[in-house]
Order: structure tokens, then C-alpha cells, then sequence
């Protein structure tokens, strides 16, 4: 009762926020979102990278505007897909890391009264569907979405043969088949089904790949990378002869998830709704593979700020842009999907979600964060980050780590720290003002800290 009072009192908030100019039905455009999971911004063709197979993606993307520099705003499986669902960053939706979230919040009421993107559209009359990994405490029924197919409460699932939970209910039954497949199977039948037609849609579709365990991979995708060794899969740029997790699984693990994008993509067209819906594909976090010596074994190569954790694929086709598809460098963040998503829909974005529509706004800069400063196994993490289409500061938390500012076009490979010098004071400045404005905006619990270490301000002559 006291969940459903709050529920109504925040819609009530976001309508007298001027909600009500609303698109008719039939003019809205379905939406399928899909994510991928633990997803490299490199680990993809149209990425430049050679070495891995990703036709289905590479063609989405050259139909797509391709951000080329999108981000995530928190790189870890639970908090980015808490920043999907209520279009908040971490230190405002207050699921901080795997196993923690803010103090006084109970796990299945993580967020009580807050508005989410399946919610609003739900309430603008979409059918809200989904597939796969979902990874929040919450259940997704009590956060917006009418139906629930074959998902995935907790972070992961194996390869073969995968333990599901199938509708609005936890309880997990072995299935048997491959987890990429299952999951694409459950999206192909929503797509031919006749409510599919009957009112617009959002199926989010959130695959478990390349996330560990990696594999095992069906013998035909296996052979695509037969003979290689992870030495000859390095994507470009990446720093040679230091030890790296295991990149010929992981491409295996891509070219699986690309086949079934492809699968659903091909339905798309087959149900006659490839002209009526927006395609939006994600990845919720990077993994950094071993560069900078991090994430070199299993899945401890996220949170961290750097290229490898936080910048992510992103690509969103309508069939109302497709003159303006094509790559771009604006410095887009997975916060400003929820509301290019409501936005493309016609509907308005709440006032309290700081993200920006990728499709209109001025967008010259994106934020990254690790919020969680009260847990002991993660709080050592704490960073704000804050990056442009060239340049990106990291300020830390922990006082003995001194601040990061790295020129990303000439030192992609992030192994210069500029923080201190001279020619690149104006720069610092310029971003350390971009952050402070960010936290105060938003209300920051962490701008204490994060703007100590600020450069000194040269007085006025």
C-alpha cells in the first residue's frame, strides 16, 4: 500500500511537471533495447577492430547514429542497469555495487517512489516487456514492466544449458539450450505476436554476453576463431605484451550475442515493425581485459574510470533519423538513454533526471562515478570522472591518489598523466568547473572531496 502510494505521488510530481503533452498512440514508435553485458567499446567491427565478428552489430550501427565515445555512468553490472531503469546516477537511485546499496533502503524496495522508464511508458500506454539479465533486487514487475518473459534475477548465467526464471516469479528452472539463444527466442516470439501490433512497445532484451563465464560457445561460432590465440585478438591500441584475460573466449562470447541480434533484428523485419521501432543496443559496462594490469583474470576489470570500464557501444536507429545516421564523437552517456527513449516516445523527461536527449541536445561532456563511499570492499574505489569528446579528469576519493587528466585523441591508451602539467591547466580547469557544476546540480554528496584537490585559481590582474 505504502509502495503504491509513493508510486502515484511520484507520477503526480512528474505530470505537474508538464508530462501531459503526449504523442497520440499510434504515433509513437515501438522501442527494442537491447544490452549487452561486460561489453568493450572495441570489441565490435564498426569499432575498427578486425580481429573480432560482428556483422549483424557492424550493420546496426552503420544504420544507427553510432556514438563512438559513449560512456557509462557507472561501470558495474547493478548500478548501470539501476541508472537504466530510474534515469538517475548512482549517488541519487542510492544501488551503489553488487551487494550494497544506500543505508535505510530495503533490498526489494531499492526504488521506492521513484519513477522508471518501463513505468512512465506503461502509463503512456506501451506494453513494457522483459527479456534476460536483470541483476536488481526489486522485482520487474514492481518497476514497470506488464510483462516478464525468460530473465535472469541475479548477475549472471551459465553458457549451456542456463537455470531461468521464467514470468513474475524468482523461482529458477533449468533450461536447455544456449543462454544467448533462449533469451533471443523469448524476443523473436514477442515480436510475432499479435499484441505486438495492437499498441507500441518497449522490450527491453538485456543478453548476458560477453560477460563471464565466457563460454562454452556453439562449434560454429567457435570455429570462426579457429587457430588464434587471445595474443592475435589484441584490439587495436591495446598495449602488447602484458598479460590479458582470455580474448579468444571473450570474441567467441561477442559473436554469439551478434548472431542473435541478428536473429532479432531479422524478426523486426519479418513482423513488419522494422519501419515502426526505435533500435537502441547498449552495453552496460566494459571490461578493461588486463590493460593497466586490471581485469587480466575473471571479472574484476570494471569500476574503474578508465577507457576500457566505462566507454561502451551505443547505437540507436528510427526509422524517423535514418538521413542522419552515421558515426559521432559527442560524448554520450548510457544516463541520457532513458531520456532520449521517453523523448523518442513523445513523451516529456521527468525534471529531476539529468540526462540529455542524444538526439538534439548540446552535448559536450559526460560524467562517470563509483558512489559507494560506506562499503569497505568498495568504497576505496570512489571516483567522479568527467570527459569530453578529447580529454578526461579523474578525481579520487582516497587522498593518496592524485588526480588523472589524460588528452584521450593523442594518449588513448590513457598512460600520461597530464594532471600537473603546465600546458594543460586551462584544460584542467575548464573540466575541474564542468565536474563541480555536474555534482551541484545534482546534489553530489561527493563534492567535499571530489573538488579538493582543485587546480589553484590564478587571481584576476
Amino acid at each position: 500500500m505504502r509502495r503504491g502510494f509513493h508510486a502515484l505521488l511520484a507520477l503526480l510530481v512528474w505530470l505537474a511537471a508538464g508530462s501531459t503533452g503526449m504523442a497520440a498512440e499510434s504515433e509513437r514508435p515501438n522501442i527494442l533495447f537491447i544490452t549487452s553485458d561486460d561489453h568493450r567499446w572495441d570489441a565490435l567491427g564498426a569499432a575498427g577492430n578486425p580481429a573480432v565478428h560482428t556483422p549483424a552489430l557492424d550493420r546496426l550501427a552503420a544504420e544507427s547514429i553510432f556514438f563512438r565515445q559513449a560512456t557509462v555512468h557507472v561501470s558495474q553490472c547493478l548500478p548501470s542497469r539501476a541508472t537504466l531503469l530510474t534515469g538517475l546516477p548512482a549517488h541519487q537511485h542510492g544501488v551503489f555495487a553488487h551487494e550494497h546499496q544506500s543505508p535505510g533502503r530495503a533490498k526489494q524496495d531499492a526504488f521506492h517512489g521513484l519513477l522508471t522508464l518501463p513505468g512512465l511508458l506503461r502509463q503512456a500506454g506501451y506494453d513494457t516487456a522483459l527479456v534476460g539479465k536483470w541483476h536488481l533486487e526489486t522485482d520487474p514487475w514492481e518497476s514497470g514492466f506488464s510483462q516478464v518473459k525468460t530473465w535472469i534475477p541475479g548477475g549472471g548465467a551459465d553458457y549451456q544449458d542456463p537455470v531461468l526464471a521464467r514470468g513474475r516469479s524468482r523461482a529458477e528452472v533449468r533450461l536447455r539450450g544456449n543462454t544467448q539463444e533462449i533469451l533471443a527466442n523469448d524476443a523473436v516470439e514477442f515480436l510475432h505476436a499479435r499484441q505486438a501490433k495492437r499498441r507500441p512497445f518497449l522490450l527491453w532484451l538485456a543478453f548476458t554476453a560477453p560477460h563471464m563465464p565466457l563460454e562454452p560457445n556453439p562449434p560454429y561460432i567457435q570455429k570462426l576463431y579457429a587457430g588464434k590465440k587471445s595474443a592475435d585478438l589484441l584490439p587495436p591500441g591495446f598495449p602488447k605484451g602484458v598479460p590479458t584475460n582470455d580474448f579468444l573466449h571473450y570474441y567467441e562470447a561477442v559473436s554469439s550475442l551478434d548472431e542473435q541480434v541478428g536473429r532479432v533484428m531479422s524478426a523486426l523485419e519479418v513482423a513488419g515493425l522494422a519501419e515502426s521501432t526505435v533500435v537502441v543496443f547498449l552495453g552496460d559496462n566494459g571490461h578493461m581485459m588486463g590493460q593497466r594490469g586490471i581485469g587480466a583474470t575473471g571479472v574484476a576489470g570494471k569500476v574503474v574510470p578508465y577507457e576500457g570500464s566505462v566507454r561502451v557501444p551505443l547505437m540507436i536507429r528510427s526509422p524517423r533519423m535514418k538521413w542522419r545516421a552515421g558515426a559521432s564523437d559527442l560524448p554520450g552517456s548510457s544516463l541520457d538513454v532513458p531520456p532520449t527513449l521517453l523523448t523518442l516516445a513523445g513523451l516529456s523527461v521527468p525534471a529531476s533526471w539529468p540526462g540529455r536527449d542524444l538526439l538534439s541536445a548540446k552535448i559536450e561532456e559526460s560524467f562517470s562515478e563509483w558512489a559507494d563511499e560506506t562499503s569497505e570492499r568498495w568504497g576505496r574505489m570512489a571516483y567522479r570522472s568527467v570527459r569530453t569528446a578529447r580529454h578526461k579528469l579523474i578525481v579520487w576519493k582516497d587522498p593518496q591518489k592524485k588526480p588523472e587528466l589524460y588528452d584521450l585523441a593523442a594518449d588513448p591508451g590513457e598512460e600520461k598523466n597530464l594532471i600537473d602539467t603546465p600546458e594543460a591547466q586551462t584544460i584542467r580547469k575548464d573540466l575541474e568547473a564542468r565536474l563541480r557544476a555536474w555534482m551541484e546540480t545534482t546534489a553530489d554528496p561527493a563534492a567535499g572531496w571530489a573538488t579538493r584537490s582543485a587546480a589553484p585559481r590564478v587571481p584576476a590582474s
